[in-house]
């Protein structure tokens, strides 16, 4: 479980977290939604300890993040994924080289030591798994945004990871291809049985994958509920969403 309390943090005069305090339970999807500027990428930072508060506390597993530096830190770290808005590959890394980075740094998947032999095996069953078989030696620049996405998505769950974190994992992408990025989200949550936290501003895919959903304004966490509840709360910024999606019916929800 992750647990968050009172959390602050200020740069300069702009306060982005003023008290902002959070639980997020064990086997869930939550999507944290606000306008830009509104301190969720910020927000993230500080659950993965890679940003300090000015105040407060971030607790994985009853292990504050806020207290953690050096070894500690990169060994906490060990238990979490990132999937970055852009993906964040190696350029001059084929796919193969790419999604198995973490194999070869540390040997490890799921907290078990592997074989070298086993690696590139591992890496193939991984590719199948998000759905871009077949493209071990090629390179990012050879593949479509959609299946960068899933390329960065495979690198962070290869090692199986207890918590994912997704930045805007559907930037830049057609309906369609969100749509089934969200699959792969959801898919992949429930093979891991983990947590997942995704910031996004697609309130329509966040709406089919998410258990809850969390709005940040004002430095805090305004509203927070399952979807159908979420969309039918009275907040202007939560009426702006209505507008965009129209008329949701939650038979599309994935979870």
């Amino acid at each position: 479980m992750i647990h968050i309390k009172n959390l602050f943090k200020q740069f300069g005069p702009n306060k982005v977290l003023q008290g902002l305090s959070l639980e997020i339970s064990n086997n869930e999807i939550l999507v944290i939604v606000g306008r830009s500027g509104s301190g969720k990428s910020v927000l993230i930072k500080h659950i993965m300890g890679l940003m300090k508060p000015d105040s407060g506390e971030v607790l994985i597993d009853e292990i504050d993040m806020t207290q953690l530096e050096g070894p500690k830190l990169y060994s906490t770290l060990t238990n979490i994924g990132m999937i970055f808005q852009m993906g964040a590959l190696f350029d001059s890394m084929t796919i193969e080289e790419n999604v198995g980075f973490f194999l070869k740094e540390h040997q490890m998947v799921a907290g078990k030591k592997i074989q070298k032999s086993d690696m590139k095996e591992i890496v193939r069953s991984t590719l199948a798994k998000v759905g871009i078989e077949g493209t071990m030696e090629l390179y990012p620049a050879d593949l479509s945004g959609g299946m960068r996405k899933r390329a960065s998505i495979a690198r962070s769950v290869i090692y199986k990871p207890k918590y994912l974190f997704y930045d805007e994992p559907t930037t830049g992408l057609d309906p369609v291809t969100a749509e089934n990025i969200g699959r792969l989200i959801v898919a992949q949550q429930n093979e891991l049985q983990g947590t997942s936290v995704v910031v996004s501003h697609d309130i329509a895919t966040s709406l089919m994958i998410a258990d809850r959903i969390a709005l940040i304004e004002n430095g805090v966490i305004e509203v927070i509920a399952k979807p159908k509840e979420f969309m039918e709360y009275n907040h202007p910024t939560i009426r702006k969403f209505n507008h965009v999606v129209g008329d949701y019916k939650l038979h599309g929800s994935l979870r």
